[in-house]
């Protein structure tokens, strides 16, 4: 198997109250899941800066009842996990993320409004809460500045991006002046920032806008006063359509030349089928602006999506059908198009495609 096509990237998927590792065929971008490891509660994932820890949202039974924990995996040269600690957290996290450093690990906590920072020990998180920050109800996510020098929080409800200054050396928070960054308000806007990501080589950033008309915010950064403006908003929301829209993921292709968002049909939350969409847009290569290309169908509810590290596939995880579908993508036009469809356990959550530490 080590010297299959399936040896050189690494899937992971939360999903049943597990998370699953597969082999990706570079080839075709088919699938081959290769290990599972139990963990009640998995959710949201996300990977160490080294890419030797996976770090997974998780519950933990004791004494007290069910409560809310974060799962350390160590990650070895062929991308098999093994779990190395799991500790309870106050708040249960949405997102996480980690610092450049590989030091501290964030989380957003939507419920609560707040933003917690864990130290993190050899590479695991064991316990240890650095602070618990106050914002606002429905904070979304967390994303560290390239230059690890601010953490931003989008935030929904109050239709905000938090700025807040990130210290490096003891992990500390401290909001910035201004606080946060307002997100589109004109009426037929999209509003209420979700997810954020950072273009890499230009000061922008990019921001799903929930609802209440869905889409994508293009954001001028300042990494020096660690401040957003926006500076371009498209409504994603499909045409002809009555139902209820709401945007979730981004992600930019390692060339960052398309970005993709996911659209999920929420007018059912029990129905099993939806008018969901991956929405392609094309990345202007000077300015960073974005064209919409299209909406191509999908698996129901992407909460989450990922894009492999060639750039190649897209994998979709469907919280409302149970299915991951993978989308080859043109890489002249960035249209998407399916390539097949597998079946996971109960409302995947968070799906991660990168290849093993060294790779």
């Amino acid at each position: 198997f080590a010297n299959s096509a399936f040896a050189a990237q690494r899937l992971y998927l939360s999903a049943g109250g597990k998370v699953t590792v597969f082999g990706v065929d570079e080839k075709t971008g088919q699938l081959e899941a290769i290990q599972e490891q139990e963990l009640p509660g998995a959710g949201p994932l996300c990977l160490s800066p080294s890419k030797d820890f996976l770090y997974a949202t998780a519950a933990q039974q004791t004494d007290r009842g069910r409560l809310s924990a974060v799962a350390t995996f160590a990650v070895d040269t062929a991308g098999n996990l093994k779990r190395v600690a799991r500790a309870p957290v106050n708040m249960g996290p949405v997102y996480l993320s980690t610092d450049a450093t590989g030091q501290f690990l964030s989380g957003a906590h939507y419920f609560e409004g707040q933003v917690s920072i864990w130290k993190l020990d050899e590479g695991a998180y064991r316990g240890e809460t650095v602070q618990e920050l106050e914002l606002e109800l429905k904070a979304h996510s967390t994303s560290f500045s390239p230059d690890n020098r601010w953490l931003l929080t989008p935030a929904t409800g109050p239709n905000k991006v938090f700025q807040l200054q990130f210290d490096a050396e003891s992990g500390r928070l401290t909001p910035n002046n201004p606080a946060s960054a307002s997100g589109p308000t004109g009426d037929g806007e999209a509003q209420q920032p979700r997810h954020l990501v950072f273009h890499p080589d230009k000061p922008l950033a990019y921001t799903t806008l929930e609802r209440e008309r869905p889409g994508v915010g293009v954001w001028s950064w300042n990494t020096d006063n660690g401040s957003l403006s926006v500076i371009q908003n498209i409504v994603s929301y499909p045409p002809d359509f009555s139902g209820v829209i709401t945007t979730a993921d981004l992600h930019l292709t390692p060339d960052n030349r398309f970005l993709y968002i996911s659209n999920r049909d929420i007018t059912d939350r029990q129905a099993r089928t939806g008018n969901d969409s991956i929405v392609g847009f094309s990345v202007d290569a000077q300015t960073g602006k974005l064209t919409m290309l299209g909406h191509t169908s999908c698996e129901h509810v992407p909460r989450s999506f990922a894009i492999d590290e060639t750039g190649n596939f897209l994998y979709v995880a469907g919280q409302g059908d149970d299915r991951l579908g993978v989308y080859r993508i043109d890489p002249q036009s960035g249209a998407l198009r399916k390539v097949t469809a597998y079946d996971t356990g109960t409302r995947p959550s968070w799906v991660l495609c990168v290849s093993p530490p060294g790779g």
